[in-house]
């Protein structure tokens, strides 16, 4: 765990996600959400993503995987997440 965060583990479509959090971070008001995967995921192509949401989004640190999952699952709608699919599963000859 770094200093003030806390993490937990999701496994999101077979891709383990590694979660990591802290309330009011820098006293800024908001939560800092930080995703590690070593796959891409719908939200980032790399596999690491940033996100801040204000603080009044989450009652308790509880919701916070709730909103991951469905964060990832709204994502996954997109046209460019579902091309992928569709190309990840092609094979190519370059």
């Amino acid at each position: 765990m770094r200093d003030g965060y806390e993490t937990f583990t999701l496994v999101w479509s077979g891709c383990v996600v590694a979660v990591s959090y802290q309330a009011n971070w820098l006293n800024s008001g908001q939560w800092h959400i930080e995703l590690r995967c070593d796959e891409r995921l719908p939200v980032t192509t790399t596999g690491y993503r940033s996100h801040f949401v204000s603080n009044d989004a989450f009652r308790d640190e509880g919701e916070i995987e709730n909103f991951v999952q469905s964060w990832l699952d709204e994502a996954a709608h997109s046209n460019e997440w579902q091309a992928y699919l569709i190309d990840r599963r092609q094979l190519t000859l370059f």
